[in-house]
């Protein structure tokens, strides 16, 4: 889940490391369990009712994301790989994972989050993003559905901005971004989120939206714990 705790500002003269960058945003895990009521623009004429559920632990994180029939579980560790696991699939793995979520352009893996992680990032620079100024950061790898992201991370809240992603030609195939914030609690999260996947060659449209937007929401709860095992979402029988 994309939160926005606020950190500590670096002095003007620190020039900080895109490990120390990455690891000030993991750091912004909710100490408390929550819930978000939240609609999903799939199309600007398709939209569904999304509930999702984030529970906080010592050993990392875990959200459901649920629309109608469409439950997807995302377990974010402290340390190891995330995984995904989607009712009726089970784990999805290799390029499974950039299956559509309820039929929007998110895919399961740009929810999760998982080039957070990623051990080979670098600093490119500094860049504004929305009137926000922002650390720029490269991250590669090999083996995972995209070969390459650019990251926009806001440098006073230590917040993910902005997502750029490319496939493993190199070609930039999504565009994921926080356009505002809503406070839930004690927690600040995305009121808006939007994913764009871009479409090869000079077609039009050039890109297809969707947008996720956050209603309401419910901070401090306690979920039970076996709502996100995950063989709960296992294949269907």
């Amino acid at each position: 889940m994309w939160l926005l705790l606020g950190g500590a500002i670096l002095a003007a003269d620190e020039l900080p490391s895109a490990t120390a960058i990455l690891q000030r945003v993991l750091a912004q895990r909710a100490p408390q369990d929550f819930q978000l009521q939240a609609r999903l623009l799939i199309t600007r004429d398709q939209t569904r009712a999304v509930e999702l559920l984030v529970r906080n632990t010592a050993t990392g994180s875990a959200t459901i994301y649920r629309a109608g029939a469409d439950k997807l579980l995302v377990v974010q560790p402290v340390a190891g790989p995330v995984r995904f696991f989607l009712r009726g699939r089970g784990e999805l793995l290799g390029a499974a994972r950039l299956e559509k979520f309820a039929g929007s352009s998110f895919a399961c893996y740009d929810l999760g989050l998982p080039f957070l992680w990623w051990p080979q990032a670098k600093l490119l620079g500094e860049e504004r993003h929305r009137g926000r100024q922002c650390h720029l950061l490269e991250a590669t790898t090999t083996g995972e559905p995209y070969s390459r992201v650019r990251l926009w991370l806001d440098q006073e809240y230590a917040a993910l901005l902005r997502v750029e992603a490319f496939d493993e030609r190199d070609q930039l195939v999504k565009r994921v971004a926080v356009t505002s914030f809503k406070r839930i609690g004690e927690v600040w999260v995305p009121r808006a989120l939007e994913a764009a996947v871009v479409l090869p060659g000079p077609t039009l449209p050039s890109q297809e939206k969707s947008r996720l937007e956050v209603i309401s929401g419910t901070y401090d709860t306690e979920l039970p714990s076996d709502w996100f095992a995950p063989e709960r979402f296992g294949p269907d029988r």
